[in-house]
């Protein structure tokens, strides 16, 4: 396949950059603060619609695999309106791009597009997000299916793993944190997701070879509050769990609300792919072996 890939030095986009060149795919990597790896690598800004576009209709392209957007969720908070900008509105350009070509969209959403009220959402549950990141990702989601031809909408939750040094996710920082001796506090009565980005890469080359379209949630298979994955994680990398210290949620100073449970139901992702979500336990090994391989 002839892929391009926003966000190619990010976490889940250097994961899927570095498979599919393994596969043999041809990859044009598209980033715009850190350097990525490629076939092609091109650096640009997802707000300068007409490089976006150019980028994009200048070369046959199979497919445009956009994992692109600003995650910090307080930071979207506080600016709100470039985290539409960003996350929302370019998928405009990129969706009608995709349209012209022929080319198969896949755009990387988020469980933060819905409230966390119940959890284990399916896809076909109506989004209400509670904090301008979730308004923004579901921005884009709009936007993709209303401009884009073929399309897929692949939401996930807690992303973890390891390949990014210059910013830390909740797994590597919490490992670091044990290995100094430290203890940490984390959340107990949060539930999510988690999910590991070199898996999660492995089920998005699936659905974008086999043009999987709709929305369909891609995540871990087990909805797991945060407290508890922490410390799963610490057993697994042996480190004491007395070092896990539980924090109520409202005793957090947060500047955006977070979904209570924002976990998402699988079972589509389950019954349709080869690549099948995986449990904590089999997330939590394979993080170790990448680690270790590393």
């Amino acid at each position: 396949m002839k892929l391009l890939v926003t966000g190619a030095s990010g976490l889940l986009g250097s994961k899927l950059v570095e498979l599919a060149l393994d596969a043999g795919h041809q990859v044009t990597s598209v980033y715009n603060e850190h350097p990525a790896k490629g076939s092609e690598v091109i650096r640009a800004e997802l707000r300068d619609t007409d490089a976006i576009k150019n980028i994009l209709t200048s070369r046959p392209l199979d497919a445009v695999i956009h994992t692109a957007s600003i995650t910090d969720v307080d930071f979207c908070e506080r600016n709100p309106s470039l985290a539409m900008d960003v996350n929302g509105k370019t998928m405009e350009t990129i969706a009608r791009a995709c349209r012209e070509l022929g080319s198969f969209l896949v755009y990387v959403s988020t469980d933060y597009v819905f409230s966390g009220q119940t959890g284990m959402y399916r896809e076909e549950d109506t989004p209400n997000p509670i904090n301008a990141y979730g308004r923004s990702k579901l921005l884009g989601e709009q936007l993709t299916s209303n401009y884009a031809g073929e399309y897929c909408i692949v939401r996930t939750s807690v992303l973890f793993g390891c390949g990014r040094e210059y910013r830390s996710n909740f797994a590597t920082w919490l490992l670091g944190r044990l290995a100094a001796g430290q203890s940490v506090n984390v959340i107990n009565g949060q539930f999510a997701s988690p999910t590991l980005s070199t898996h999660l890469a492995r089920m998005i080359l699936e659905v974008t070879k086999r043009r999987i379209d709709g929305i369909i949630h891609l995540a871990g298979a087990d909805r797991v509050n945060r407290y508890e994955f922490a410390v799963r994680l610490a057993r697994e990398f042996g480190f004491s769990p007395a070092a896990i210290l539980p924090t109520a949620p409202d005793s957090v100073s947060w500047y955006a609300k977070r979904p209570g449970d924002s976990s998402l139901n699988v079972q589509k992702a389950t019954d349709l792919l080869n690549t099948k979500p995986m449990n904590v336990d089999g997330e939590l090994r394979a993080f170790k072996l990448e680690l270790q391989q590393k």
